[in-house]
């Protein structure tokens, strides 16, 4: 297991949901996992020998969860030995899983977590008698992460929008402080967008910012944060990024819009004394004066 994320504050809502649970059902322990990718990441618990905690991430296919989800065995296990495919995942054998009841947490996208209870010892065959609860609330539980995801969202390019851009900024300011890691950010703003909305339309207009979208965001590297800052504008935050590092990133970005014909001003800078928020500033003086030199070119051409 990695214990190398710090422990987390838990949502109260979904705190509550395992209390009532644990109440109703008296398992030794109760999870709620976001999926992310490969991991799953454990954002409420209840139950003191559990071994987990808020905040800490697990390999998604080392968990029962996974397997449960992938139809490999029933969502209700009152005797977790006998169904091979559970025994065998590392999680169970971790936290000597006797029984296990669980059910997938799911959205639009599919599968984007968990609610599970499980104990150290065998249970009876009426403990599938409470599914029925588990996927109600489970049910309720996407809803609601559905919601919050529309919420921090941009609905047009489905990119993170200026509120999470802010929560995320925030975030690893704290981390670079605390860690001393580099970062850098990355503005980019279309130019003469105004012209193709006004000569195409916004439905073509539109698909153009969808398509900026997809080439910066296929241009980054995995960790970074690329969001829609507003209108035409978008922002990277490169992490963990020294400067050679985000000036190859300035290079890949912009021939990821020439390739996809899209005209771009870009501007770049470094984490600096004023943190991140000075740096997105920097970027888009920089940009400013991009762009103000290629208009002072383009006049001296005519």
């Amino acid at each position: 297991m990695d214990t190398t994320t710090p422990p987390q504050p838990s949502d109260p809502v979904l705190d509550d949901v395992l209390a009532r649970l644990s109440a109703r059902l008296g398992l030794d322990g109760w999870m709620v996992a976001r999926r992310d990718g490969d991991e799953l990441s454990v954002v409420a618990v209840r139950g003191d020998r559990l071994g987990v905690e808020v905040g800490m991430r697990l390999p998604w296919e080392g968990t029962v969860c996974a397997r449960m989800a992938a139809g490999e065995g029933p969502r209700a296990a009152p005797v977790l030995g006998e169904v091979p495919p559970y025994a065998r995942a590392p999680v169970a054998r971790t936290l000597e899983m006797g029984a296990y009841i669980g059910v997938p947490i799911e959205s639009d996208e599919g599968v984007i977590g968990s609610l599970c209870g499980f104990d150290r010892g065998a249970r009876g065959a009426e403990l599938a008698d409470e599914l029925s609860v588990l996927e109600l609330c489970a049910g309720l539980i996407g809803r609601l992460w559905q919601a919050e995801r529309d919420a921090r969202t941009d609905p047009l390019t489905e990119l993170p929008n200026r509120r999470t851009w802010a929560e995320s900024l925030s975030r690893e300011e704290e981390r670079c402080r605390r860690f001393h890691h580099p970062a850098a950010v990355l503005a980019v703003d279309l130019d003469d967008f105004k012209r193709v909305n006004e000569r195409f339309g916004h439905p073509v207009g539109d698909e153009h910012l969808c398509r900026v979208a997809g080439a910066i965001a296929a241009s980054v590297r995995d960790h970074d944060i690329v969001a829609r800052w507003g209108g035409d504008e978008f922002c990277v935050l490169a992490v963990e990024c020294d400067e050679e590092a985000a000036r190859a990133l300035y290079e890949r970005v912009g021939r990821a819009l020439g390739e996809a014909g899209v005209a771009a001003s870009l501007g770049l800078a470094r984490r600096c004394e004023r943190g991140l928020a000075g740096a997105v500033e920097e970027a888009f003086a920089s940009l400013r004066e991009a762009k103000a030199a290629d208009a002072v070119r383009a006049a001296g051409l005519r």
